[in-house]
């Protein structure tokens, strides 16, 4: 079994985990924590990931992403942070398997990931809310962060088959030729 991980690959895991930090940072400085919950700049990284990458750079992303901001910046807030991973998690192993496994298209793939994620942050809440001090229904939570969250939803289901669309990213991942 070969266990080597291509240079190309951990460069864009690498790459992605940057922008997932970095984006967050720059919307909450100019939009404040509203316009980080309204776009939701931490998803883009890991929802590439996992469609590019693959399954398992998809979940390392939405598990390294969340928890290093926190560690950088603060956010996302320790109560919300352990659901939060498992969810972004979630996301970046469901886009890379339903893209890879099941051959699906980008957009189908963005909302089965988006959905999948969604459920899982719903059980992280109802299992781990009471003890990590997160007071919340948890149909509640999920449907007001996804009302929060619409226009950065609509903005990753049209921004991110856009970007592959044009072949530039997966150029950059899979090499020329």
């Amino acid at each position: 079994m070969n266990n080597h991980v291509p240079v190309r690959t951990l460069t864009a895991t690498g790459l992605l985990l940057a922008a997932g930090l970095l984006l967050p940072f720059v919307f909450h400085s100019l939009l404040g924590p509203s316009g980080g919950r309204m776009l939701l700049p931490m998803h883009y990284g890991v929802l590439i990931g996992g469609l590019l990458l693959g399954p398992i750079a998809g979940a390392f992303l939405g598990i390294a992403t969340p928890l290093l901001s926190a560690v950088l910046t603060g956010m996302p807030a320790a109560p919300v942070l352990p659901p939060m991973v498992i969810e972004l998690a979630v996301y970046g192993l469901v886009a890379g398997l339903v893209r890879r496994r099941l051959r699906a298209s980008v957009l189908w793939s963005l909302l089965l990931a988006m959905v999948a994620g969604r459920v899982a942050l719903g059980l992280a809440v109802a299992v781990l809310g009471p003890a990590i001090g997160l007071d919340a229904p948890p149909v509640a939570y999920v449907v007001a962060g996804v009302t929060a969250g619409l226009p950065g939803i609509a903005a990753q289901l049209v921004l991110i088959p856009l970007l592959l669309a044009r072949g530039r990213l997966e150029h950059f991942v899979e090499g020329p030729g």
